[in-house]
């Protein structure tokens, strides 16, 4: 996983700077991110937001930003709370987590408005590869990892949480040899997401052309609409891609 975007730099210097309390238990994250769940960190990362922006700003992230999604719901969950009860909850959390794991209240050895973003997946703690879940293992590109547990009768049309199956995130990655393997194992070249898109979407949002041509040759069908009615062809943005399309007709 990523860290959070620049965005959640823009004015935390005067906010974080007036309260203690908060900016500790913020901090204290920061430098102890191994003893949060990627749950705790989701909940923190919406109600940390919703302390130093108010309600979301900014519309809700689409295509393949599928990380960026989920944090947005989260921050949206909370539309109208406010940022009292935000900083409450959040600085909750953290002392439950310190209980938990029978940490002592200590104080950063940090000091000022330091806090500048919140991991929503620890990445200094990567999983292991006997840790590591198929999506994951797709993700990175281990074929054989993959194939070894579609060998086990795994579903391969059965999606992730966040509702995306192993096809959607191979052509995410761009990954042509992955596609190739994952439809020998029956992938549904036309499996939809929550908003509806297919894997051909991923590819044409993140102008991976060979990887768009390959799903169309393997049997993709361009005209399957998202929920918003739009076709993958309609995210092409220079004359290649374009070409891709015309190509069709």
């Amino acid at each position: 996983m990523t860290t959070t975007n620049n965005d959640d730099d823009d004015g935390l210097e005067s906010v974080l700077g007036d309260d203690d309390e908060f900016q500790e238990a913020a901090l204290f994250v920061q430098n102890n991110l191994q003893l949060f769940s990627r749950d705790d960190l989701l909940y923190l990362y919406a109600r940390f937001k919703q302390f130093t922006v108010g309600d979301t700003n900014i519309p809700r992230p689409g295509y393949f930003s599928f990380e960026a999604k989920t944090k947005w719901d989260a921050w949206n969950s909370l539309k109208s709370m406010i940022k009292s009860q935000a900083s409450k909850e959040y600085i909750q959390r953290v002392t439950d987590i310190k209980e938990n794991n029978d940490v002592e209240n200590q104080k950063s050895a940090k000091t000022g408005p330091s806090v500048s973003r919140l991991l929503v997946q620890n990445d200094a703690q990567m999983p292991n590869d006997d840790e590591k879940t198929i999506y994951e293992f797709c993700q990175d590109g281990n074929e054989q990892c993959v194939e070894q547990m579609l060998k086990k009768n795994f579903d391969v049309n059965k999606p992730d949480d966040t509702q995306l199956t192993l096809l959607h995130w191979a052509a995410d990655r761009g990954n042509e040899s992955m596609i190739h393997l994952l439809v020998k194992y029956g992938a549904d070249l036309n499996v939809r997401d929550e908003d509806g898109q297919t894997p051909l979407f991923y590819a044409a949002h993140s102008s991976n052309i060979p990887c768009m041509k390959l799903l169309l040759a393997l049997g993709a069908d361009p005209s399957i609409p998202d929920n918003d009615g739009e076709l993958p062809s309609s995210v092409a943005q220079t004359d290649e891609e374009r070409a891709v399309w015309d190509e069709r007709k």
